[in-house]
């Protein structure tokens, strides 16, 4: 458990990107989701880098800066498509669309220092982020 913000965004935005997993769910044979929180550093005044997030409660629990989803959806025919979603830890407009979080797959394993459905050949993936990929 990670503590989020709530209006427009946990009850809102990161709610829209659940659903929209959950609808995946009855296009594809198989659904496969890794999610996590992330500290990530933002640009001060001074112009440097720092990771700076909120902490909570007695016993100070960290407040993540942002929170990833990475999906991988599979056919029955077998095909792969996969979609990963970089969402800020902030309250969220109601018009931004889901699809303007998709980031490379790669900014997310860099950020977090995992590997996430590293088994899987990227020449497998029929489509990245809603995008044909390879000769399909």
């Amino acid at each position: 458990m990670s503590p989020q913000v709530g209006r427009g965004f946990n009850r809102d935005k990161w709610n829209d990107v659940e659903q929209y997993c959950r609808q995946l769910t009855k296009s594809y044979a198989n659904v496969y989701v890794c999610t996590g929180p992330l500290f990530l550093p933002r640009r001060e005044e001074d112009g440097k880098l720092y990771v700076k997030y909120q902490v909570i409660g007695q016993n100070h629990v960290s407040v993540p800066t942002h929170f990833y989803k990475v999906v991988v959806c599979e056919s029955s025919t077998g095909e792969l498509d996969l979609e990963s979603f970089l969402l800020p830890n902030v309250e969220i407009d109601d018009s931004v669309p889901i699809a303007s979080f998709h980031v490379p797959l790669e900014t997310i394993e860099r950020a977090s220092g995992l590997l996430i459905f590293d088994k899987l050949s990227q020449k497998k993936f029929k489509k990245i982020n809603g995008q044909k990929v390879g000769w399909f």
